[in-house]
């Protein structure tokens, strides 16, 4: 896949002897030889951050390495994954209306009135979902997507993802966002047959075994910091399988936008330099189609002002 970035971003690299944090502008890498890995960046990202856009200018007059000589892996390793789940308008009403009852005589159309009235009672009232992913789910925007045996009914999620620049304990709203550092693309890839198991369903959902297996976390290409960015909410979210558009919204369309997501979780736990939030996913997932990854599927993931992912679907080795 090619790449280019406009203005300057952060990500980690192979050259073929091994894994380095670089800066990325326009298509050429720079190799940031002391500051360890992406995540020790982050760790001290107050004081690293001002040297950033220096660093960047000395790509444009050829420095650094072309980035189609490398490999691009995951950008940063989290100690910390939290997702929001149901977190789009469109998804919710979607949801919403696949699981109208059989005796719901109300049409479409009053079903996603009633769903608009609900969400909006919920954002104003109401409180965000959350569950927790492994970091040994992620792995890089171009490696291949594993299909489990178990599983007949593997699903895709493209999500926004935040990614924390400051320690956060309890933070105001009025404040979250001083703690994000940037924002990054992953596709929360899920077996929706391996979810809800009869027998464990009164206990809630298995996210390990539907959504924390092995690539089932494509991360990348790049973190792209927050004042590279217009603003997170005009960003268009896409995924396409095969080349036809499946997904397609903007961040403005977030039920719980991120101050409210950092905001929520903060109260809960704390949040470290590194962790990643994944805000949810548009409608347009599996279930809507009723089409399922297959082996030699091709995803691909996008967010625009961020980059796109590209990712293979084979059968995952017995």
């Amino acid at each position: 896949m090619t790449r280019r970035v406009d203005g300057y971003a952060l990500g980690t690299f192979s050259d073929g002897s091994g894994s380095f944090a670089g800066l990325v502008a326009g298509d050429r890498v720079l190799r940031l030889e002391d500051v360890g890995t992406v995540r020790d960046l982050l760790d001290d990202w107050e004081a690293k951050r001002s040297a950033l856009p220096e660093l960047a200018a000395t790509l444009s007059s050829g420095g650094g390495t072309p980035l189609a000589e490398l490999t691009v892996q995951a950008p940063v390793e989290p100690r910390q994954i939290i997702q929001a789940g149901a977190n789009y308008r469109s998804h919710v009403a979607e949801i919403v209306l696949s699981g109208r009852e059989a005796d719901d005589t109300r049409s479409d159309e009053e079903l996603r009135r009633d769903a608009e009235r609900m969400m909006d009672d919920k954002a104003r009232t109401g409180s965000p979902f959350f569950f927790s992913g492994l970091p040994a789910a992620i792995c890089g925007p171009d490696d291949d997507v594993l299909l489990p045996a178990e599983s007949s009914q593997v699903d895709w999620e493209v999500e926004l993802t935040a990614v924390i620049g400051k320690a956060a304990h309890r933070v105001p709203r009025e404040r979250a966002l001083e703690h994000v550092a940037g924002f990054t693309v992953c596709n929360d890839v899920s077996a929706r047959d391996l979810q809800f198991p009869a027998e464990h369903r009164p206990l809630g959902g298995d996210w390990i075994r539907a959504k924390n297996r092995p690539t089932f976390l494509p991360t990348g290409p790049f973190i792209v910091p927050t004042e590279q960015l217009p603003g997170y909410r005009e960003l268009e979210i896409t995924l396409d399988l095969n080349g036809a558009r499946k997904q397609s919204d903007v961040a403005a369309n977030l039920l719980f936008d991120v101050e409210a997501l950092v905001s929520a979780i903060s109260a809960a736990t704390t949040l470290h330099p590194g962790d990643l939030i994944l805000t949810g996913s548009p409608a347009g997932n599996g279930g809507k189609w009723q089409r399922w990854l297959q082996p030699g599927d091709v995803l691909e993931a996008a967010i625009s002002g961020i980059g796109a992912q590209r990712n293979t679907c084979v059968p995952e080795p017995r």
